[in-house]
């Protein structure tokens, strides 16, 4: 399955929630789904949609975890299939592995306005994980990874004229404390996991599909 590349907009309202993929934009008065938050239509807000079932309320929370982080499904579902077959809290190993991510440690330590744009930057090859190029948003950062933008990065006119444009805290997980580089210092605590998604929702949509 190829990455959605069409409306982020259109995702929140198909999801029901704002997924903050626009970067400052999703945090705007003038952001689409802040004026209208729900599916358009003649009727608009007024119309009325059939009851929402057991199934389907899972798996609107899992296309929410997926857009959110920017996954395709083969991704999440072999996360989740690697998930089953551990020991543990299925959904903490997820969210875990999901923060451990290089695109989202980018995002979370105020890198880039959005998880997209975080995902692009590694893809093209601005960072060095101790001292080695990674161009796999998907890389999994360990206890003690130092990251760094690329001298020959540097120069490019993205990170001139960078400046962080949305709501920020960098975990307790995460040392961004200096300017020009990141520092894993353990992996993501309970606390630091999100708590806007109702992962055992999803834990039930997987349990049938890839157990």
């Amino acid at each position: 399955m190829a990455r959605y590349t069409g409306s982020k907009t259109k995702l929140s309202k198909k999801i029901g929630k704002n997924l903050f993929n626009k970067g400052a934009r999703s945090y705007s008065a003038k952001d689409d789904f802040t004026k209208r938050p729900y599916k358009s239509g003649q009727h608009g807000p007024n119309k009325r949609f059939s009851r929402t079932s057991e199934y389907g309320k899972q798996l609107l929370e899992k296309q929410s975890l997926r857009y959110s982080y920017g996954l395709v499904e083969k991704q999440l579902a072999n996360l989740f299939k690697k998930a089953f077959k551990t020991t543990g809290d299925t959904g903490k190993f997820v969210l875990i592995s999901l923060e451990r991510r290089l695109d989202n440690l980018i995002y979370k330590s105020g890198w880039s306005n959005s998880r997209d744009q975080a995902r692009q930057l590694v893809n093209h090859g601005h960072f060095q994980v101790n001292g080695i190029t990674v161009d796999i948003p998907s890389y999994q950062v360990k206890i003690g990874d130092i990251i760094i933008v690329k001298d020959n990065k540097k120069v490019k006119n993205f990170w001139k004229e960078f400046k962080l444009e949305v709501p920020n805290t960098v975990p307790s997980w995460i040392d961004a404390s200096k300017s020009d580089q990141i520092k894993v210092i353990n992996l993501p605590l309970d606390e630091d996991l999100p708590q806007e998604f109702k992962v055992g929702a999803v834990v039930e949509y997987y349990s049938r599909k890839v157990r």
